[in-house]
């Protein structure tokens, strides 16, 4: 009997740290999956990734504009409307201009959550949670257009600075939001830039 706690006592401090180990090595993986997730590798892929991107963004700052009882969710929700529905109709130009024989078909994965049914309240944290994930998702797709000279149009070179530069500073205003009105935090993101 002593030699087997013994024997437990050996093994376990091993097995917990090769099992800590394993978890670790799990996360570190959805960690590394869901940073490439957002990637783009052209100028057309860009172009056809944001569209839905954006469209995602206006139709979910309608859905929180409906149901928001505060007024700066309000006229966030309204400068995102106006902002990116401009970018969509630009960047649906810009494919027919430079890629009139392109092939648009978008392999979007959805960002945000419904907030159907949920209070006031709760809608504006859920959105902000989430258009705090989803800002930082475009940014970093814009790092690449830049980062890895995919363009060579001016224009959209101008569009991924100005998305860089402005949903960067709405990144911190919904963080800031999130702290006052939940007094925890703002969980923090990490998309590699």
């Amino acid at each position: 009997m002593m030699n087997t706690l013994r024997m437990l006592k050996i093994w376990t401090l091993p097995m917990v740290l090769g099992m800590l180990c394993l978890v670790a090595s799990q996360g570190m993986a959805e960690v590394e999956v869901h940073e490439h997730q957002h990637q783009v590798h052209s100028e057309l892929e860009f172009l056809v990734e944001m569209i839905p991107h954006h469209q995602e963004a206006v139709d979910s700052a309608k859905q929180v504009m409906a149901m928001t009882e505060r007024q700066e969710i309000r006229d966030f929700a309204k400068e995102i409307i106006e902002v990116q529905t401009q970018e969509i109709t630009k960047m649906r130009q810009w494919i027919e201009l430079w890629h009139p024989d392109a092939t648009i078909e978008a392999a979007y994965q959805p960002m945000m959550r419904d907030i159907q049914g949920l209070s006031p309240q709760e809608a504006d944290i859920v959105f902000l949670e989430d258009m705090i994930e989803h800002h930082l998702a475009a940014v970093h797709v814009a790092h690449d257009v830049l980062d890895k000279n995919l363009t060579e149009q001016p224009e959209l070179q101008a569009l991924a600075e100005e998305i860089i530069r402005a949903q960067n500073r709405e990144i911190e205003l919904m963080r800031n939001w999130l702290e006052q009105w939940t007094g925890a935090p703002a969980p923090v993101f990490h998309h590699g830039h």
